[in-house]
């Protein structure tokens, strides 16, 4: 009897559990199995309770309107106030939507107005993500730049994030594997769009792209453990003026602007439900601004360097560049006469070594100078930024300091405060001329950069080449003379066991 009892009960529980549970934690287990979370536990955790909180939500609902019709339905009045109080309610609903716009509008106005005031790039950014997030209740907002990889693949590297410590941060998505690339994807039609002298336009890209349920989109790359919500991303295309580029040594007055791309993204993830078109309508307006608002600021920032470059630099830089090649040439004439006293085999390292110790004690002489690269914001051309990254390599910092983590490029972003004056003469002071430490990574960069093509683009670039290479060639004496002192002691130690078989 109780057997019977107890199988009668478990045949209820398997129903019960199969007409509740079976078709959400189906749903679960498949996009378990395409996402292939890290933690299966919490992914499977997460969807069902989110699923019970949306069905206890609809229930919710459901018994709302249902109250709403009995009340109705019990109300006393005629079919003509019922018109007339749905027709109050149809305009209060509508007042209520312009009042919501017009506060919003407002809202972005005072944003316009903040990020008018910054006056760096990176604090631009940080701003809007910030300000963006709460007003459109996203979990996170993103910026990401269009780029390459060394092996020229397209990526979009993510630059900055609305969350102070976000694993996005310094990620990337490829072309072939993110869905954020739709945004570039030009968009077909039939009828291709033409100017008005009938010119034909270039073709149009997609003005955002909404992935309602990330789980259901394969495409989507997570940094993180997946969780349901909405994806929103839109491309910005707009004139850049912080590139190597950017100089018209044949017309200064011109700039060489540069076409570039911006992706802003958005995500609910977490909150199981996609963006409002309110939200979305907010959100294509806010980009339209940023972009306009980071050209402007890319313009103003040029507009210095080239101001102060055209006035200041160049003529104070030309000058320096020769007193410095100068002082140079004597010191090369001082090194003759003290090794004239020295034997023939020690001529070579001592040369070496006295270079490069008055090579580091020129360039900490003139480290005031040196920093007047340390201001600028457009970035210097690549042979320029190898020399600066094999300087600041050997005088001690990282190379995630000086290198982009997704291009593997030198950063100027990255390397410019590091040749502050405080910053650069500390190092230099410090540096060990006499043993100076392993040149592997300098050699590595230098080597990508002649030494005409640095003297060519930057003085300042110029003095750290030529310390670059002292050091570089006084390490190597030292590691020669060090591996012939092992040679000759293994030797030794060979016929000294010679003599003692014998």
């Amino acid at each position: 009897m109780n057997s019977s009892n107890a199988a009668g009960n478990f045949d209820l529980d398997h129903a019960y559990l199969r007409a509740t549970v079976a078709a959400p934690l189906t749903a679960a287990m498949a996009q378990l199995a395409i996402l292939q979370p890290e933690d299966p536990v919490e992914f499977l955790g997460n969807y069902l309770l989110k699923f019970v909180a949306n069905e206890l939500e609809a229930q919710r609902v459901v018994e709302l309107k249902r109250g709403q019709q009995r009340t109705n339905a019990s109300a006393p009045g005629t079919q003509q106030q019922q018109l007339h109080s749905g027709s109050n309610a149809a305009g209060k609903a509508a007042q209520d939507a312009q009042n919501e716009l017009e506060q919003m509008l407002a809202q972005e106005r005072k944003l316009q107005l903040q990020l008018q005031s910054e006056r760096s790039v990176p604090q631009l950014f940080q701003r809007f993500l910030e300000w963006l997030c709460p007003v459109l209740s996203a979990e996170e907002a993103y910026i990401g730049r269009r780029c390459a990889s060394p092996d020229n693949v397209e990526l979009v590297h993510w630059v900055a994030s609305s969350r102070a410590n976000s694993v996005t941060l310094d990620k990337f998505v490829s072309e072939e594997h993110g869905v954020t690339f739709d945004v570039f994807k030009e968009v077909g039609d039939s009828a291709a769009a033409v100017d008005g002298d009938g010119n034909p336009l270039p073709p149009a890209v997609p003005k955002y792209v909404h992935v309602e349920n990330v789980l259901r989109e394969p495409r989507v790359k997570f940094f993180h453990v997946p969780k349901l919500g909405a994806y929103l991303t839109k491309g910005l295309q707009y004139h850049s003026f912080l590139h190597a580029d950017v100089f018209n040594d044949a017309s200064p007055e011109t700039p060489n602007i540069k076409e570039d791309w911006l992706v802003v993204s958005l995500d609910t993830m977490g909150q199981a439900r996609p963006f409002t078109q309110r939200e979305v309508d907010a959100f294509q307006r806010c980009c339209a601004m940023l972009a306009q608002s980071v050209e402007e600021l890319e313009r103003a920032l040029y507009m210095t360097d080239f101001e102060r470059k055209t006035t200041n630099d160049d003529a104070l830089l030309h000058e320096f560049h020769v007193a410095y090649a100068a002082q140079v040439a004597v010191q090369e004439e001082n090194l003759v006469l003290q090794l004239q006293s020295l034997p023939e085999d020690e001529k070579n390292a001592k040369e070496l070594e006295l270079r490069a110790a008055f090579m580091t004690y020129l360039l900490a002489t003139h480290a005031p100078t040196l920093a007047m690269a340390s201001p600028r914001v457009v970035p210097f051309k690549r042979p320029v930024l190898l020399t600066f990254a094999a300087a600041l390599g050997l005088l001690g910092h990282p190379r995630q300091a000086l290198f982009n983590p997704v291009t593997k490029s030198p950063s100027w972003e990255k390397m410019a405060p590091l040749l502050e004056e405080s910053t650069l003469k500390a190092c230099l002071e410090a540096f060990p001329a006499a043993s100076p430490p392993p040149v592997a990574d300098a050699k590595l960069a230098l080597g990508e950069a002649s030494k005409g093509d640095v003297e060519a683009a930057s003085p300042i670039a110029f003095c750290f080449y030529l310390w670059v290479q002292a050091v570089i060639a006084h390490r190597e004496s030292l590691d020669a003379l060090a591996e012939l002192a092992r040679e000759q002691e293994a030797a030794a130690a060979a016929a000294g066991e010679g003599e003692s078989d014998e």
